[in-house]
């Protein structure tokens, strides 16, 4: 069929739930002839312009648009073809027309096909939208229920030796193969998949879906992990995502009615019934539970809770639902890890890619691919895996026993390369080929031993084995017993002990499942030789040794994405420098520089409602510099504004300090401060962040007072958070939050970036490091058009120009260099102003 999308112009009004802004229809037009013309773009729209919404309904407007043009366009070929057809019929060279004729009617025949496939698919939608009256589901917050559910003890699970064996018998690709088979004929309809950086954006997507004019007639799933869907009490009370992946795989597999038996030298597999071990793992439950996901906007908590309601599976339930959805919204680790996007079946070609919050997307891919391995790690999948093979040795098969065999000699390896008394603490740093060398273990393929680590699952049931046999030093010291031939020559074939760990155990922390780290860190050994490092960390106690995987350069892992995507779109509240994104993300990621296109808007709030100083000097004239080896000496000066603000400020304060051991350090010289406010801090666990969030905007909006919120660069209060109207008066950051450009990674990094971009851009990576946190931290505070706060920028070194043109330019545009004395007299005409 051929392409006719350029039919489609680009509207001049969009669905919205009030009359948008100039910036916000501008970004909407925008967005739309991105995603029609099937570019790339880097769209910049400062916090509190409504950047959510825009993306929302600019993209749900093509999405609906194009449907319909493709609907449409499938209807007027199949007439064109079938009035060519009659024509043909009615010719008198009849020859002629019979041959082309043919060729007619094989276009017309798959065009009909098509659209057979595609009324097909809307009857199935149609369904499930019906299903929605006819289903009774009483769906009520029902918040005793989740408590029971989540509190309700179930007896311990007994781990039987069968769970235990290594899966050997597996047909590789076999499902694989006759899904896609079944796959060719389906109708797949265009999506847009939306990823942003926590579960708590993600809902702030929906919530903004829920407020859009396509409440009503789109339909969304949120993708999340099993530790945010499992309702089953067994497997969430494990609380850690690794326990709860293995646990809900092993309550999958059906019950079994007898025991292993050893007979004759052979081993019987039990006999299976059809009772799966989870009983919200139904099918039926499911597939209503997708429905209801389907049928209109809802976000994870909504289906927890209707699962539980129904004893259906949430997880699979949201799986099977984004097959249909057209809007799939998922962690940035769903959609930019590879293995992860293909677990969870997600289908990049033709659809479009929204990174929202995208500002630190490199620095996450980073992150995501890169891995690090303990000691303590080694040393206990070495010794767990040492006492499985003892346990199980005479029923394994040779090739399994030789796989397992490598394994063990791989992991000693690396067992022995932290094993050496280090007599300093230091950092060395390898190329990948370099370190394989150095290590011992590069006769060995690891693409081979993954697949074998992987299709046999044996980290799993090597945990599985731990849980049941703890590992006792007796275990570890008894060497295994040679029970015959078979043995004799696996040992011969096998010499993997060829530097036997000494018998006195160091003592170290018990890790949980430490051969997944391991065969994480092995995975990374495949990876370029080139973009790659392996840094050993030495210590003098055994504890601290570590190897980690650091991945220099991460666009060849966005590559699959740019290339198979029809659009892709990175969108975010600060994202200069732009050539960033362009080069090294775009570029890099093999995209040519003309289907990449920039959009920038200013902000929403008027000028005069934002009063932003770089503050070079304290109230006594102090030079202030907050600098690492300066820090500590500004308790004074910095005490003084701080009381200062309290004075001068009405409503909320946020404070953001460069780390958590320099704002503990400032707690404790002014905790017996009395400052005229309560003073909150933000907490190091995730988990306490939205109760001390609560009750810092009760104390203000309930009980009318004033408060200040101590907080961190980069932690959890300085993205994503909404600090509107008295939340947040005023913006404080102090100093310049730069990494530490000692650390070996960073200076890797760097270096890496003068080799291979020029002189200066491992510089110029470091400053954008900094100055992004900076800026996600000033963008906390206005959040509508209506808003009004300061920013107080502490550090000498913020009036330098270089600092300055990093800064967004609605603050850049009202900065104003001054000491402390000066601004507090302006920020008192200021609120003064504002106050009448």
């Amino acid at each position: 069929m051929e392409n006719t999308d350029k039919e489609l112009v680009t509207p001049d009004d969009f669905p919205f739930p009030f009359v948008p802004y100039d910036i916000q229809l501008q970004f909407m037009k925008s967005l739309y002839l991105v995603l029609q013309d099937g570019k790339l773009g880097i769209f910049e729209s400062p916090t509190g312009t409504g950047k959510s919404l825009s993306i929302i309904c600019g993209a749900l407007k093509w999405l609906k648009d194009q449907n319909s043009h493709r609907k449409r366009t499938l209807a007027d070929q199949i007439l064109l073809l079938d009035q060519e057809k009659q024509k043909l019929a009615a010719d008198d060279d009849w020859f002629t027309a019979q041959s082309k004729e043919i060729e007619v009617t094989r276009k017309l025949n798959e065009l009909k096909i098509e659209e057979k496939v595609m009324l097909e698919y809307e009857e199935k939608i149609e369904k499930i939208k019906n299903n929605k009256h006819e289903t009774k589901i009483n769906f009520k917050k029902s918040k005793t229920q989740q408590v029971v559910a989540e509190t309700t003890e179930q007896d311990p699970i007994i781990i039987e030796d069968e769970d235990i064996l290594l899966d050997e018998n597996i047909q590789d690709n076999l499902d694989d193969e006759e899904e896609e088979a079944d796959n060719k004929n389906k109708f797949r309809p265009i999506q847009i998949i939306i990823a942003s950086r926590t579960h708590s954006q993600l809902s702030q997507f929906v919530g903004e879906i829920k407020k859009s004019p396509f409440a009503d007639n789109i339909r969304v799933v949120s993708l999340a992990s099993r530790q945010n869907y499992c309702i089953n009490p067994t497997v969430k009370k494990l609380n850690n995502m690794t326990l709860v992946n293995e646990k809900c795989l092993d309550m999958q597999k059906k019950k079994q009615s007898q025991p292993k038996q050893v007979q004759e030298g052979k081993v019987l597999k039990k006999q299976k019934t059809s009772n799966c071990q989870c009983e919200y793992f139904k099918q039926t439950h499911i597939e209503e539970l997708r429905d209801f996901a389907l049928s209109q906007v809802h976000d994870i908590e909504d289906l927890v809770q209707v699962g539980q309601e129904i004893t259906g599976c949430p997880y699979y339930a949201s799986r099977k639902a984004a097959q249909d959805a057209e809007v799939v919204l998922v962690p940035y680790n769903t959609l930019l890890h590879k293995s992860t996007r293909e677990a969870n079946g997600i289908n990049l070609k033709n659809n479009i890619v929204i990174i929202d919050e995208a500002h630190n997307l490199l620095e996450a891919l980073a992150q995501m691919y890169g891995a690090e391995l303990s000691f303590p790690q080694l040393y206990y999948s070495l010794h767990s895996l040492k006492c499985y093979k003892q346990r199980y040795n005479t029923m394994f098969s040779a090739s399994t026993l030789r796989n397992l065999n490598q394994l063990i000699f791989v992991i000693n390896k690396l067992c022995l390369v932290l094993e050496k008394n280090f007599k300093e603490e230091s950092t060395e740093i390898f190329v990948l080929e370099q370190f394989v060398l150095m290590a011992g273990i590069e006769q060995y393929n690891f693409f081979n031993l993954l697949k074998f680590c992987k299709s046999s699952k044996i980290s799993q049931k090597v945990r599985s084995y731990s849980l049941k046999y703890p590992v006792t030093e007796e275990m570890r010291q008894k060497p295994p017993a040679k029970k015959g031939v078979k043995d004799f020559l696996a040992s011969i074939k096998n010499p993997v002990e060829e530097n036997p760990q000494p018998k006195e155990a160091p003592k170290l922390p018990i890790p949980s499942n430490p051969l997944l780290a391991v065969i994480s860190f092995l995975e990374s050994l495949t990876y370029s030789y080139d973009d790659g490092r392996i840094l050993l960390t030495k210590s003098t106690e055994k504890v601290h040794c570590k190897l980690q995987f650091l991945l220099l350069n991460p666009t060849s892992n966005f590559k699959e994405i740019i290339e198979e995507a029809r659009s892709v779109i990175v969108a975010g509240g600060t994202m200069k420098p732009n050539q960033e994104f362009r080069d090294r993300l775009f570029i890099g990621a093999g995209a040519s520089k003309d289907r990449i296109v920039e959009f920038s808007c200013d902000h929403i709030i008027p000028a005069e409602n934002i009063l932003p100083f770089a503050i070079t000097k304290g109230l006594e004239q102090e030079k202030l510099l907050f600098n690492f080896s300066n820090r500590m000496s500004m308790g004074g000066p910095l005490q003084d504004i701080i009381k200062k603000a309290c004075e001068t400020v009405k409503g909320g304060i946020v404070v953001f300090f460069p780390s958590y051991h320099y704002e503990n350090w400032v707690y404790e010289q002014i905790k017996s401060v009395n400052l005229g406010r309560a003073l909150f801090r933000e907490p190091q666990k995730s988990g306490s962040v939205d109760e001390v969030l609560e009750k810092y905007a009760s104390t203000i909006r309930k009980f009318k007072q004033n408060a200040i919120m101590f907080s961190v660069v980069g932690g959890k209060l300085s993205e994503g958070l909404n600090f509107s109207d008295d939340l947040g008066r005023c913006v404080i950051v102090v100093g310049l939050p730069y990494a530490n450009i000692m650390a070996a990674d960073l200076k890797e990094k760097m270096a890496f970036l003068d080799k291979n971009e020029g002189q200066g851009a491992g510089q110029q990576f470091y400053e954008n490091l900094c100055m992004k946190s900076v800026n996600q931290c000033i963008g906390r505070a206005v959040r509508h058009k209506n808003d009004y706060a300061t920013v107080l920028l502490l550090d000498e070194r913020y009036g330098k120009l270089n600092i300055c043109n990093a800064l967004p330019g609605w603050i850049r545009r009202s900065l104003k260099v001054a000491g402390s004395g000066e601004a507090f007299s302006m920020i008192d005409k200021f609120f003064a102003a504002k106050n009448n």
